[in-house]
């Protein structure tokens, strides 16, 4: 198959800018400097160009191309400039530039402008890269400083470079970005913040995936995370709902370590403003029926379930639900579902709930039991202040009174 008929959407083109690299991970650095190129050079599209196997780096372990690629989609595919490419993770092998030029020259528009980030350190070797003469012909250069690269030297080699070559070549300033793909991927490794310091669609590829040998966190250090983030009054429901599960899954014969993480985190996002919490179900797509609409704090329980997930990197989907539907409950009401659900109930630090004394008595023997008296209460109380009941309680309530009645 021709190459051009494998990249059709870059042979339209008719300037671009190659961003080069390992990516291992992309970070804001990376974005910066692209975002810098876009300004000053114009070219039709910023292309990232994730290498295979990189010739400067063949004693590092790197993570698998597949990886870094998707991972600098995520990260970079809401731009409508920057696009990223498999050129070079399609031809394994180590990667040199002069191949990769070759291979867009073939796939651009003949006579497309072809620009080349490169740093300053970089460049002072260019002469020794492979083919550097046809190199130097067939691209114009975007150099990049670096800290520690003396400016007057670093002009005198772009001038003897555009001598010697008649190369093209471009000083860009960008301000530094004072990390790297080293330090974020050491930063993982030890469990510290990368927040702010990578596009989030790269953290949260990396996380899912395991990249950088992330350690997953431990119960007591999201109780530590836990007691800053929440008011002193919820924490100490989280920690009651906590101790109610562990009795309750002891009771029924359900996993007690799944039912302490779900209720731990089942209130995470409990303490948001009815703002922060229409903003993030817009941006983490859940969609709100008009009770959620009317009735914002309903989605708190939704909100914790994703924060759960993308904050605390729990992926075990049984927790995920038990936290998603503890505020409404459901019709397929999982055991885990309901000893969640009752724990927020009748956690003991909770003394104003109206069936309480009835809900506890009948908790350790009679969980459905104790479940409709909780959502018949909450049916009331909306009724009482002219608030619809969500259809998932009336389904819950339903499910829950055939269980006891038999269907």
């Amino acid at each position: 198959m021709p190459i051009a008929s494998q990249y059709n959407d870059l042979s339209k083109c008719r300037s671009l800018a190659v961003l080069g690299g390992t990516f291992d991970p992309v970070h804001m650095g990376h974005m910066m400097m692209a975002e810098t190129v876009l300004t000053h050079f114009s070219p039709q599209r910023v292309l990232f160009m994730t290498n295979y196997v990189s010739p400067h780096k063949t004693d590092a372990k790197v993570s698998n191309s597949e990886h870094r690629y998707q991972m600098l989609l995520a990260a970079t595919c809401d731009h409508p400039a920057f696009d990223v490419s498999r050129l070079e993770i399609d031809c394994p092998g180590s990667s040199y530039t002069i191949d990769t030029i070759r291979r867009l020259k073939k796939i651009c528009q003949p006579g497309v402008d072809l620009y080349f980030v490169i740093g300053a350190d970089a460049m002072l070797d260019l002469h020794l890269w492979k083919d550097a003469a046809e190199l130097l012909r067939l691209v114009q250069f975007i150099v990049i400083p670096r800290t520690g690269i003396d400016m007057t030297h670093l002009i005198a080699r772009v001038n003897q470079l555009q001598k010697q070559y008649n190369a093209r070549l471009h000083l860009l300033c960008v301000s530094e970005f004072p990390i790297s793909s080293t330090d974020i991927r050491q930063r993982f490794a030890r469990g510290d913040a990368v927040r702010g310091l990578l596009p989030r669609a790269a953290e949260d590829y990396a996380r899912r995936h395991n990249l950088y040998a992330a350690p997953m966190y431990d119960f007591e250090m999201v109780k530590t995370m836990l007691r800053k983030r929440l008011s002193h009054d919820r924490f100490m429901h989280t920690l009651g709902v906590v101790e109610t599960v562990e009795l309750l899954a002891y009771a029924y014969g359900e996993n007690a370590e799944k039912a302490r993480w779900a209720a731990l985190l089942h209130d995470c996002a409990k303490e948001y403003s009815a703002d922060k919490m229409r903003a993030l179900c817009h941006t983490w797509d859940i969609p709100l029926d008009e009770i959620m609409q009317e009735q914002i704090d309903l989605t708190h329980a939704l909100l914790s379930a994703e924060s759960a997930r993308r904050d605390f990197y729990v992926n075990d989907a049984s927790i995920l639900q038990a936290i998603r539907y503890h505020a409404t409950g459901h019709a397929g009401m999982t055991m885990l579902d309901k000893i969640v659900m009752l724990a927020d109930y009748i956690e003991p630090n909770r003394y104003d709930y109206g069936p309480l004394v009835q809900m506890r008595a009948l908790a350790y023997s009679q969980i459905d039991r104790a479940l409709v008296l909780g959502l018949a209460y909450t049916l009331t109380i909306n009724v009482a202040a002219g608030r619809k009941f969500h259809p998932l309680g009336h389904a819950a309530m339903q499910a829950l009174k055939e269980n006891i009645h038999g269907k």
